[in-house]
């Protein structure tokens, strides 16, 4: 259980064979923790919940929809700078 989480509650689920089978192999290497492997599978999934929530929000300001359609445009089109080359420029221009 997780530092100051509370008592912990019990819960009955029912799986399918895939998912009880996938449960028991990532519980394998857990000591055979179906607990914990639950507990982490949900925080896994809020934490990706929150982030999709944040991405919609910035997605819903027409600016950075705009922005992010131009940077797709200048990547169809070839006109982006490679990460790379970009760092090396930043080197040669700091060394000066």
């Amino acid at each position: 259980m997780h530092a100051g989480s509370g008592v912990a509650k019990k819960v009955q689920v029912v799986l399918d064979e895939e998912s009880y089978r996938l449960l028991k192999a990532l519980a394998e290497p857990r000591a055979g923790n179906k607990s914990f492997v639950v507990r982490e599978a949900l925080r896994y999934f809020a934490d990706r919940e929150s982030v999709e929530r944040v991405l919609d929000a910035i997605l819903s300001q027409r600016h950075a929809r705009e922005a992010m359609e131009a940077g797709l445009a200048a990547q169809k089109e070839g006109r982006l700078v490679p990460h790379s080359r970009v760092i090396q420029r930043g080197r040669r221009t700091k060394a000066r």
